[in-house]
């Protein structure tokens, strides 16, 4: 009972700390929670767009896209399976906010349509704040599926804070981004498939595929490994529930892709390993030191990793968490065209690499380095404070 008071005071001080950061940040833009959507003007038609809302001159984000969807999820979810035309899919307006990519925005319709249901199911007029309140729960739930992880893992239960610690948690909270929330369904469904309850991993890691695809190496190591043995054993029915959210998520692609004209989309992202690392680094030389701050500690945490499991001799090798570590790790090595195409892109797409290798971390040597949270805690430190110097 003592570890779960304690726990729930960290889980409680993290997302007091989360929300006091971000009440300092919403003050500095004018107290407005449009602001984080970073809309940009030439993605909207103002004679359609009445909506009261921030608006900025430059590109924008893709914050905005999640913006637009949840105004009204199912409309867009209808536009895109049924198109009354064969140029659908050029860019088009709804509410008057463009989606440049209709089909690949849609398949992310977790966060958005969370968002809508918090608006009075689209009823409401307070959308910008829906969506900044789901991104602060997000990382509280984030923080407490780490708590349960160093139950787990019987690891000090202050670790589960490292998520504050990390660039990719606060650019997705100030841009409106899905990332964290994505990575947050994924780790409960981890801890419930550790935990033997198929059932709720089926759930969490069906909301977790809907919400941002990339989570699917936090859920393949942990399904490959469990579903193998369900597999040697004859368990079919875990067998099917593990295979369940990889199913519907691909069902549900192929439903809106459909109509949809091809590019390519997966093999286009693969390049030589590092490629993407060094022609990030040689395309933003005005940002060589955020590029480098959002490098550094996933480089650390990950060499960290590694370093463990050379320790281990790899006798690990087949366990959930060191599949989840190095699907991830051959994730950032080989698709390096979708992981960096932007120091920001870079340091949210990594997400997924960090929580694998914290828990790989809490399950190996119950904890991390003092001198990788020193430096990933003062590079989150450092990009907070430049976020608002730049406001």
């Amino acid at each position: 009972m003592h570890n779960w008071k304690k726990g729930f005071c960290w889980v409680l001080a993290g997302l007091l700390a989360t929300t006091l950061l971000t009440a300092v940040y919403w003050h500095l833009l004018d107290r407005d929670f449009s602001a984080f959507i970073l809309l940009s003007n030439s993605n909207i038609e103002q004679a359609a767009f009445n909506e009261e809302v921030k608006i900025y001159p430059h590109d924008g984000y893709d914050g905005q896209f999640f913006y637009a969807l949840a105004l009204n999820p199912f409309e867009r979810i209808k536009a895109i399976s049924s198109p009354p035309s064969e140029n659908s899919f050029a860019p088009s307006f709804g509410p008057g906010i463009k989606i440049d990519n209709p089909a690949l925005r849609t398949k992310r319709i977790g966060y958005p349509l969370l968002a809508w249901a918090a608006n009075g199911f689209g009823q409401g007029r307070y959308l910008p704040f829906a969506l900044v309140l789901i991104n602060i729960l997000g990382i509280g739930l984030a923080i407490s599926a780490c708590f349960l992880m160093t139950r787990l893992f019987k690891a000090p239960s202050y670790y589960c804070l490292m998520p504050l610690a990390f660039i990719g948690t606060w650019i997705c909270l100030f841009r409106d981004l899905s990332d964290h929330l994505g990575v947050a369904f994924g780790l409960l469904s981890l801890y419930f498939v550790l935990k033997k309850r198929f059932w709720a991993f089926t759930l969490m890691a069906t909301a977790a595929m809907l919400t941002k695809e990339t989570v699917i190496f936090l859920l393949l190591g942990s399904a490959f490994s469990t579903g193998l043995r369900a597999f040697r054993q004859k368990q079919y029915g875990p067998l099917v529930l593990l295979t369940f959210p990889f199913v519907a998520y691909f069902g549900w692609s192929t439903f809106l892709g459909w109509n949809a004209p091809s590019d390519g989309t997966l093999l286009k992202h693969f390049d030589w390993p590092f490629a993407g690392i060094a022609r990030g680094y040689a395309e933003t030389l005005t940002f060589p030191l955020f590029w480098l701050g959002a490098l550094a500690p996933i480089v650390l945490i990950s060499l960290e990793g590694l370093l463990e499991l050379w320790k281990s001799r790899l006798s690990s090798l087949f366990q959930p968490i060191t599949l989840i570590f190095l699907f991830n790790l051959v994730f950032m090595l080989l698709l390096s065209k979708a992981i960096y195409e932007d120091p920001f892109s870079f340091a949210r797409n990594l997400l997924p690499l960090q929580y694998a290798a914290l828990l790989l971390l809490m399950q190996q040597k119950q904890g991390v380095s003092w001198f990788t949270i020193v430096i990933s805690a003062g590079t989150a430190a450092l990009f907070y404070l430049a976020s608002i110097a730049y406001l």
